[in-house]
């Protein structure tokens, strides 16, 4: 096998990448899916990604979420299309937050000055990681589905409380703010 002893990660930046990703995704050499946008807009005959408001369109959403789909099914991690828009600082954050909610383990940047943003979007905010911590204490003496500060807790909201409190060590310093 011409890419055996090699980590790759997937671009699905096509029509026919993303109707592959799980082909590709299930190929022992893969270690993470990343989609592209623009690359796959154009791909269709396409002009834009995105509507005026900067939202993606219905093909653009659709193509994330199943490139998400197909990285998760396979245990691989999925990174996040470039935010094009350089500037527009507020939109990438609320991306890249959407993008970490959602399951995304990254998101590619296209520029420097985008990268404190994408960190800080990553970095869970203290109190969610209070939150996760006590959760997962509370567990420790917990049987089955339980109730904590008024929430029932079950094997999917501890997962969820373990991912954040992996996020809350991964995050280099000064990317907080």
């Amino acid at each position: 096998a011409p890419l055996e002893g090699y980590d790759v990660i997937a671009l699905c930046e096509t029509a026919r990448g993303v109707l592959f990703a799980p082909r590709i995704a299930a190929l022992p050499q893969v270690v993470a899916l990343m989609w592209g946008a623009e690359d796959l807009v154009a791909s269709l005959g396409g002009t834009s990604s995105r509507h005026d408001d900067g939202s993606y369109r219905d093909i653009a959403r659709a193509s994330r979420a199943r490139v998400l789909l197909a990285a998760g099914a396979f245990g691989k991690s999925a990174i996040d299309a470039v935010h094009v828009d350089i500037a527009d600082l507020d939109g990438l954050s609320n991306e890249a937050r959407d993008a970490v909610a959602s399951g995304f383990t990254a998101t590619a940047c296209i520029h420097p000055g985008q990268v404190a943003t994408i960190r800080g979007a990553y970095a869970p905010p203290p109190e969610q990681v209070a939150w996760a911590r006590g959760v997962l204490a509370a567990a420790e003496g917990a049987r089955g589905v339980f109730r904590h500060e008024g929430r029932m807790i079950d094997e999917p909201i501890l997962r969820h409380a373990r991912s954040l409190v992996a996020r809350a060590r991964e995050v280099p310093r000064g990317a907080e703010g």
